[in-house]
């Protein structure tokens, strides 16, 4: 294998590892989104159940309704708190097999500098 083929290796390895984690960061950004609308359900059934408790010599059926509703949204709720930990998990995994954006680069930052004229300064933060 050639030194320019080489280089391409890499350069595709990288763009795989990134697109990896944007794809683990968009899964996981989606999650926390459907979280927070989970856990503003919770919060419009607690408003009602306390409605529902202040009431609760006209209609004591409703209350059972909204405790219900409330016992359903804290699951619902604590499966996507697990969803977002695995996802998470999964990233971490990839992670520790030593494969991450950062360290690809500096494999290519270390090639001879005729070669390392059109790659990208590793100065820049990873995102």
């Amino acid at each position: 294998m050639g030194f320019l083929d080489k280089i391409k290796q890499q350069a595709t390895d990288v763009a795989t590892t990134v697109v990896e984690k944007t794809t683990d960061t968009a899964k996981t950004g989606q999650l926390q989104m459907q979280l927070r609308s989970l856990k503003g359900e919770e919060k419009e059934a607690l408003a009602d159940l306390g409605a529902a408790m202040i009431a609760l010599g006209e209609t004591p059926t409703t209350l059972a309704d909204q405790t219900t509703k409330v016992h359903e949204l804290r699951d619902r709720i604590s499966e996507k708190e697990q969803e977002i930990a695995d996802v998470r998990a999964e990233g971490a995994g990839a992670d520790a097999s030593g494969e991450t954006v950062e360290s690809e680069a500096e494999e290519v930052a270390d090639t001879p500098p005729a070669a390392a004229d059109g790659a990208a300064p590793d100065d820049k933060p990873a995102g």
